[in-house]
């Protein structure tokens, strides 16, 4: 027996099956989000994370909290963060080359397979400064200088296990150069050491005191890379190391990452926050002011990235330094 549908029950199964499905919005984040920064606070990857918190924060209508776990050279912070609930809450700020160094110059209990990538959100070259009262005006006058007077000259690094020491040592070897290499403990207590004319130079990522050279108080000499993005035009032609006969790029990729058993799900999530905060209005005001603008890398990219950096580095000490 044939069924017979009245109108109003025909458009209502219509309106049924028309009906969009419902949309099930993320819940991320669920909690407040924790950046782990494994430097002292005042330095720049430090200062990057306070500001790229405050446009995520601004965006997710959560808290981020930026915490610094220095001890045991950085150690701390990223056993932390490999350890953490895999739940897109918890994850680690650093740069490239500060993830890779260690990796690379010592026995450390991580490795980059511990981690899965989420983006990266700034990128800067490593640069070299020097107090006023130095008074030098490129690093040419450094290596005269060094070559007059062996074993006297000091070049400051935020340590060595760092990028800092990896320009250094590269540029040391190469023109066969006699000083002496101070490590500091972090970006933050370098800054102090340039800023008090407390070592003859200083090996540090670019823009970290661009205010002191703006104000004249201190002489970028070299960059490891390229100065033409950055948002003070006197300095953008600033020689690259690659004119004082080494010819490597050097410098820093900052980005953010969360233990590897983080669902891929939970990864998209964080990723699209933090696309979102990179590209913000708030952060592209804070990379104004900080000296470089933002960028934006998807997971996949930076950690390709990670991988030939980690590669180039280890020949860097296979020729310049081993």
């Amino acid at each position: 027996m044939r069924k017979i549908y009245t109108l109003s029950a025909v458009l209502a199964l219509a309106g049924v099956m028309a009906a969009p499905m419902p949309v099930v919005a993320s819940d991320y984040p669920s909690d407040t989000v924790r950046i782990v920064v494994p430097w002292r606070a005042g330095g720049g990857t430090d200062t990057i994370a306070r500001g790229l918190a405050a446009a995520m924060e601004n965006i997710a209508g959560k808290a981020v909290v930026v915490d610094n776990l220095t001890a045991g050279g950085g150690n701390a912070g990223h056993i932390h963060v490999k350890k953490a609930k895999p739940d897109g809450l918890t994850m680690l700020l650093n740069g490239s080359s500060d993830l890779n160094s260690p990796i690379i110059f010592r026995n450390v209990p991580y490795a980059l397979e511990d981690y899965a990538c989420v983006g990266a959100i700034y990128q800067t070259p490593t640069w070299i400064l020097a107090h006023k009262d130095q008074e030098m005006t490129d690093f040419g006058q450094f290596l005269e200088r060094a070559k007059a007077e062996p074993g006297k000259l000091t070049v400051g690094v935020g340590s060595l296990i760092s990028a800092h020491y990896v320009m250094a040592a590269a540029l040391l070897g190469k023109n066969d150069v006699d000083a002496r290499v101070i490590p500091f403990d972090g970006g933050g207590p370098l800054k102090k050491a340039i800023l008090g004319n407390q070592v003859t130079i200083g090996v540090i990522h670019a823009p970290v005191l661009l205010d002191a050279v703006k104000k004249g108080d201190v002489t970028v000499l070299a960059a490891g890379g390229s100065l033409e993005g950055i948002n003070y035009e006197p300095v953008r032609g600033t020689k690259t190391i690659d004119a004082y006969n080494t010819p490597v790029k050097i410098g820093v990729t900052r980005g953010l990452f969360v233990p590897k058993e983080t669902p891929a799900e939970v990864i998209a999530d964080a990723a699209e926050l933090l696309e979102k905060a990179a590209m913000s209005d708030d952060f592209k005001a804070f990379g104004e002011k900080f000296g470089f603008a933002p960028i934006w890398w998807d997971g996949e990219t930076f950690c390709d990235f990670l991988q030939n950096e980690n590669k180039e580095y280890r020949q860097i000490k296979a020729d310049f330094i081993d």
